[in-house]
């Protein structure tokens, strides 16, 4: 392993780096900086960073100028215009995490002094005696904001944890986002260390929907009439209906196993990109199932620990991975490949087209979509949070 080590940083430093292909005067050929894309707008911050949070709706897009200490500026653009509004968020988080635009306001979520969750309904523009910023409703401090989807209609779930003796309390409200009145508020549920519910004989695997939902195992019930205890069942818990409401049969034991654990890992989500169980290929998670990617270019000429991703909501996704410069084919034809972050559009089937290509030497970014564009953020180097740039993309 060593030795190849050694191989492929001698092929890189031969051919003046890995951002370019080697000439004969030991220069490089030009790299295009940008396929398939055009660039429609870059935002930078004049001072602090731009920060990782990243919202869009038809025809606007929000970000975050903030320096981590005493400045979180809310910033709007609107795209045909290229009129911008900002609002400070000082007195709701320095640190926000996740945003909605709805209408003329935003629910922001953030991270408050003490760790926990705070979020606030805010004005993005003047309205009557309310100032541009104007707090509308606050909620919090929680374990847990999100903005989940029930019923059909944007709603947001508080969810605190609270230890107890042997396990943990969790306790769910579900609100309008756009009043912050509580629509329904569940009992508290509450699991041992291992994440066994005892009442219910039922042991929580992973959550979903802002934690609104547990979803594992039901132990089987004995029955009279065969005297004997039944299989156990894949089941979902909803904490705001204080009730079981799915029950599904394990067919493939080895299957299901191999799936939770997936799940387990995945943070709360039910949709999301990993590789696969052997890493042979890549797989997009929707609605907790997997399906497997098929790319239209070579998976072995990528770093896979790269990958990152969004999964709309019909199950089609938008994937970017970066190109190793010294993959086994370079090493092989002993040209290094330029170091490019390939984006790729994926259908609910599973096909990959490479739609854009940006030149990345030596950079880290973030992405998401927003609308029929992508944005990038370039990270900073030795920082781990925000970047230097914000640039929206138009596929071609």
């Amino acid at each position: 392993m060593a030795a190849r080590r050694l191989l492929l940083v001698s092929l890189v430093s031969a051919l003046g780096g890995s951002g370019g292909v080697a000439r004969a005067d030991g220069g490089k050929a030009p790299v295009p900086a940008l396929v398939g894309a055009t660039a429609v707008a870059t935002l930078t911050a004049p001072s602090g960073f731009v920060d990782d949070v990243v919202a869009s709706d038809e025809g606007r897009l929000a970000y975050v100028v903030a320096d981590a200490s005493t400045v979180a500026q809310l910033h709007v653009l609107t795209l045909a215009t290229k009129a911008e509004l900002t609002v400070d968020l000082a007195a709701v988080t320095l640190h926000p995490t996740a945003l909605t635009l709805l209408g003329a306001r935003a629910f922001v979520v953030g991270t408050g002094e003490d760790g926990q969750q705070v979020a606030a309904l805010v004005e993005l523009e003047a309205k009557g005696k309310k100032p541009a910023g104007a707090v509308v409703y606050k909620l919090g401090p929680a374990t847990d904001i999100t903005v989940i989807t029930r019923d059909g209609k944007p709603r947001v779930v508080v969810h605190k944890a609270t230890p107890t003796k042997d396990g943990t309390r969790h306790e769910v409200e579900l609100d309008a986002i756009d009043t912050g009145r509580r629509f329904a508020a569940g009992r508290p549920y509450e699991v041992d260390s291992s994440g066994k519910a005892a009442a219910l004989d039922f042991r929580v695997n992973h959550w979903a929907d802002g934690y609104a939902r547990a979803m594992g195992l039901k132990a089987g019930e004995w029955t009279k009439q065969s005297d004997m205890k039944g299989p156990d069942t894949e089941a979902t818990y909803d904490l705001v209906a204080g009730k079981l409401t799915e029950r599904t049969p394990i067919t493939d034991l080895f299957e299901q196993r191999r799936r939770y654990q997936a799940l387990a890992d995945a943070g709360g989500q039910l949709d999301f990109l990993r590789m696969a169980w052997d890493n042979s290929g890549l797989q997009v998670w929707h609605a907790g199932k997997p399906r497997a990617i098929t790319l239209d270019q070579a998976l072995t000429d990528y770093d896979p620990k790269s990958l990152t991703g969004t999964v709309l909501p019909d199950g089609s996704a938008w994937i970017a991975l970066k190109v190793d410069p010294v993959n086994a084919e370079a090493v092989a034809r002993k040209k290094a490949d330029p170091e490019y972050l390939d984006f790729f559009f994926v259908t609910p089937d599973g096909k990959a087209t490479r739609k854009v290509r940006i030149a990345a030497l030596g950079l880290r970014h973030r992405f998401g979509v927003a609308g029929d564009k992508l944005w990038v953020l370039e990270r900073n180097n030795g920082f781990e949070r925000g970047g230097r740039s914000l640039t929206l993309y138009k596929p071609e």
